[in-house]
């Protein structure tokens, strides 16, 4: 019996119809770049994660609003210090490897009072996560190496 997987789709850009309806038609598509990389513009960043619903987790990803003269800071600092913030060309996304064995949703209710605005996501996902931006994708490769490995397709 085949596994059923959940993606989170985060965007950064100008949100088009046709782009919209390239992301319903996705569904849980391993290959989204392919699919959705010829869509999106070319100032625009896409990432697609696998949600993972259990209490151990690969890693988080947090992602927050972007209301215009809001200080994030606070917040930024707040998951620096929960684990490794890994470099991604996004303003109000994240996706920390961290050892902190505290649930999603204590970690939200923590981080929300350090958010400026209402909207605030953290999520669980596996490592099976890519993003794409300028037309560049990157997928994460699990390894046994303490660094960070991406494949560029």
């Amino acid at each position: 019996m085949g596994e059923i997987k959940l993606f989170q789709i985060c965007f950064e850009g100008d949100l088009t119809v046709e782009v919209s309806h390239a992301m319903r038609r996705l569904g849980a598509e391993p290959n989204f770049d392919q699919y959705l990389r010829s869509r999106i513009g070319e100032d625009a960043r896409l990432l697609v994660a696998c949600a993972q619903f259990t209490t151990t987790r690969d890693f988080l990803l947090i992602r927050h609003s972007q209301t215009p003269g809001a200080d994030y800071s606070e917040l930024h600092d707040a998951i620096a210090r929960l684990g490794t913030a890994v470099e991604l060309p996004f303003e109000s996304t994240f996706i920390v490897q961290s050892s902190d064995p505290t649930d999603v949703q204590t970690l939200g209710l923590a981080f929300g009072e350090l958010c400026p605005d209402d909207s605030l996501m953290v999520l669980g996902v596996s490592h099976d996560w890519a993003y794409s931006d300028a037309g560049v994708s990157q997928m994460h490769v699990a390894a046994e190496a303490v660094e960070l490995q991406f494949r560029a397709f």
